[in-house]
């Protein structure tokens, strides 16, 4: 998978302080999903197991609420946070400033100049229109690769002391807080645009992608989706 860049926690309607709530990546080969007699995944015959709220035993992960099907991996740490219409995250250290969020969402619209919401009919147009957010520091633009769907990618970071709306999913709009930065993805599937999201804090965007890097490389999309 190839990553375009880093990613930040969204939040629905506002960022929710640390991580991004409804207000709601770097890319390298994508790996196998877990055999039947791996330790930490869910077995072939079993399936995926349910993303729920709290601590995720490590495994293999979907949402069947959430389409197009996804299914990740994750190891030790991560929690299942929010989940909503057309929008759901697994995150490590909630609740706080250093919050590392990987999240998905059912775009309806971007957000762009002067604040308004501009609907879209394709990934290719979302990343044009942000560009026009003023309220967001473009940090990087480049091509994105998950689950074989092309997509492209945006990082930004808040350019203002407010929490800033970046995208709206069926729930309401996703937001960035300030001192935070976000990576996100948008590709082309059969159910709409999907964003591909991840969270982090300024000051340890490294450490983010770093730990955010084995999730989104396990991620499977559609028909990809064991």
């Amino acid at each position: 998978m190839k990553h375009a860049g880093p990613v930040a926690v969204l939040a629905i309607v506002v960022v929710a302080g640390c991580a991004s709530t409804v207000l709601p990546t770097p890319s390298a080969s994508v790996s196998a999903p877990p055999s039947a007699e791996s330790p930490t995944g869910a077995s072939a015959v079993a399936g995926p197991l349910e993303i729920s709220g709290g601590e995720l035993a490590p495994g293999t992960y979907t949402h069947s609420g959430f389409e197009p099907r996804i299914t990740l991996e994750v190891g030790e740490g991560w929690q299942g946070v929010q989940n909503t219409s057309g929008f759901f995250d697994v995150q490590q250290d909630p609740d706080t400033p250093d919050v590392i969020a990987v999240q998905f969402g059912n775009v309806d619209g971007v957000i762009g100049a002067d604040g308004s919401t501009v609907e879209i009919g394709s990934a290719a147009e979302a990343v044009p229109i942000i560009r026009e957010n003023t309220n967001l520091e473009i940090i990087g633009e480049s091509p994105s690769l998950i689950s074989g769907l092309e997509g492209f990618t945006v990082e930004v970071e808040n350019a203002v002391g407010r929490d800033v709306p970046v995208l709206r999913v069926p729930a309401g709009p996703l937001g960035i807080s300030p001192e935070r930065r976000l990576w996100v993805s948008f590709f082309d599937t059969p159910d709409g645009v999907l964003a591909v999201l991840v969270g982090g804090s300024v000051d340890r965007w490294d450490d983010t992608l770093a730990i955010a890097e084995p999730v989104l490389e396990s991620v499977r999309i559609g028909d990809e989706a064991p």
